[in-house]
This record gives structure tokens, C-alpha cells and sequence, in this order.
């Protein structure tokens, strides 16, 4: 997994062909030490400052490729190894993330066209409302779930499936899967799963699966400042966010257990996990979705 436990800011100045001074603001991280994260910071910082100097765009991003997610730790499941099997993280607007080594997640998101998705979703508008359903003589199966049903059955995985506020969360439960591999990749497609969360568990080397709702989804606002925090007053306006934040979203579940499907039970090292993430996702509440 891509994870950085320290996280600074950092700036430099650089001095364009005119003379005039330019200033550059980056993050760095490191796995050391604050001081190894704030040296990087410096550094990165140093390089922004350059390309504005040089009349190039100064608020270039680094990819997803480049550097681990800005996101502060929670908490960390470890099974007797060096490194952990997964990690608890916030991310930039505020809603706690679990991230896995292999522990496969997979979004599916339910607006994408029926066409994309082959034969197995023909009805997909009619079920959410595009257009008049036709009548039927038994219980319409969503075909979204259906779809995860029938990869799974032909890659031979057991699952579980959760309804979201956009679609749907699949859990692989019997095979333990390394997210930057190409079997994963295969498989993340083969269910037909959102494109940039294929690309995102593939740069960060982790599968992650978002906990807590959005807060736009909640009626809440956006957090006053990202980590790492600039200032001490950053900080504490950040805390004070995130406790109406927790209370705002105390009434929504992030998702909503469907059933599981496949044969192969649970690996011995994904228990904790998937008790963790029903519990901490409210999946069997029965609360509205965020």
C-alpha cells in the first residue's frame, strides 16, 4: 500500500528572468520522520517555485503515481507481519476510508450506460426509471447485482455485495488479490467497476472502500482545511468541523448489505476486516444512504 505516517508543508522561493521573487507551497511525506516529510515538502516546493519563475503553470498536480494520497492514519490492522493488511485513513473531504492490501473492493456505479456493460444490464433504465418498465411475471432481479453474481461465479469468487448512494460495493471474500497486479485489474473490469477507481488501485497499491458519507450528501459543507494543516488555527477550525460532521452523518449509512454470492467462505485474514467495515459503514442499519 502506498501510505506515508508523516505529512508536512513546505515552501521555497525562486526568482524569475525580471528579478522578481516567486514563492512555491507544496506537501511532503515520508515514512521516517516529520522532519524527512517537511525536507521533502521543501524540495517539491523548490520545484514549483522554479516553474512559476519559468512562466509555467504553478499549480501542477502530482499524479496519483507520484506520491501516496495526503491523508492523515486512523488506524491500522495488522495479522503478525511487518506491514499491515489495512489502514484507516481520512480523506481531503473529510470521510474515514478503509484501505487494503487485499482485501478486494470493486465500485460499480450504477448510472454508467447499460450498453457498456454487454446484455447482462439491457434493463437497467427501465429499473431506475428512464423508461416504462414492461410487465413481468416474477420479481425483477437488478442487473447490476446480477452482473456481480455472474463474474463472480465465473472467476470462481465468493462475495458480498452493498448497495451505495451511487451504485454498488462488491467485497471479495475467499481470494486474496494484489491491487497493482494485472489479475486485478482484470477482474476490476471484468465487473465492470468505475475507471478511476481502477486507476486509483492501481497507482496507490491498495483497494480502498469509503466508510463514512459525503458530507455534500449529508447537507453538510466542506472541510475548512485539508491535512496537512498549515497552522495550529487550521487545525482547530478542522476539529470543530469534524465533530458536526460526525453528527451530521450519525444519521445516514454509507452502505447497504444486498447478500453474498459464490462459494470459498472467507479467507482467516479478511474477518476483522469485513466486521469492521459493516459495523463502521452501518451496512445493516437500515439508515438512508449518503
Amino acid at each position: 500500500m502506498k501510505i506515508a505516517r508523516y505529512w508536512a508543508r513546505g515552501s521555497a522561493e525562486a526568482v524569475t528572468p525580471q528579478g522578481e521573487r516567486v514563492q512555491g507551497d507544496a506537501r511532503g511525506w515520508s515514512n521516517d520522520s516529520l522532519e524527512a516529510a517537511a525536507a521533502v515538502a521543501r524540495e517539491i516546493a523548490k520545484r514549483v517555485a522554479v516553474r512559476i519563475a519559468a512562466g509555467e503553470p504553478g499549480d501542477k498536480q502530482y499524479g496519483y503515481g507520484d506520491r501516496p494520497l495526503p491523508e492523515p492514519i486512523l488506524r491500522e490492522f495488522r495479522n503478525g507481519g511487518e506491514d499491515p493488511i489495512a489502514v484507516v485513513t481520512r480523506n481531503a473531504y473529510g470521510a474515514v476510508v478503509l484501505n487494503t492490501r487485499d482485501l478486494m473492493f470493486v465500485d460499480v456505479d450504477q448510472q454508467d450506460k447499460p450498453e457498456s456493460r454487454g446484455g447482462l444490464l439491457s434493463g437497467v433504465r427501465s429499473l431506475f426509471g428512464r423508461s416504462k418498465p414492461e410487465p413481468v411475471t416474477a420479481p425483477a432481479i437488478n442487473p447490476i447485482v446480477a452482473a456481480i453474481q455472474h463474474t463472480s461465479q465465473q472467476n470462481s469468487l465468493a462475495v458480498r455485495v452493498y448497495q451505495t448512494a451511487a451504485g454498488y460495493r462488491a467485497m471479495v471474500t475467499n481470494a486474496r488479490i494484489e491491487p497493482a497486479s494485472a489479475k486485478s485489474e482484470a477482474l476490476l473490469h471484468a465487473f465492470h467497476s468505475d475507471v478511476l477507481f481502477i486507476r486509483l488501485c492501481k497507482t496507490q497499491q491498495s483497494f480502498r472502500a469509503r466508510l463514512t458519507p459525503k458530507p455534500w450528501r449529508s447537507g453538510l459543507s466542506m472541510p475548512p482545511a485539508t491535512f496537512p494543516f498549515a497552522s495550529v488555527q487550521q487545525e482547530q477550525d478542522f476539529r470543530q468541523w469534524e465533530a458536526a460532521y460526525n453528527q451530521g452523518v450519525a444519521r445516514y449509512a454509507t452502505c447497504r448489505f444486498v447478500g453474498s454470492f459464490g462459494a470459498g467462505g472467507v479467507d482467516s485474514e479478511f474477518g476483522e476486516l469485513i466486521e469492521f467495515h459493516d459495523r463502521e459503514s452501518k451496512a445493516t442499519s437500515g439508515l438512508p444512504l449518503a
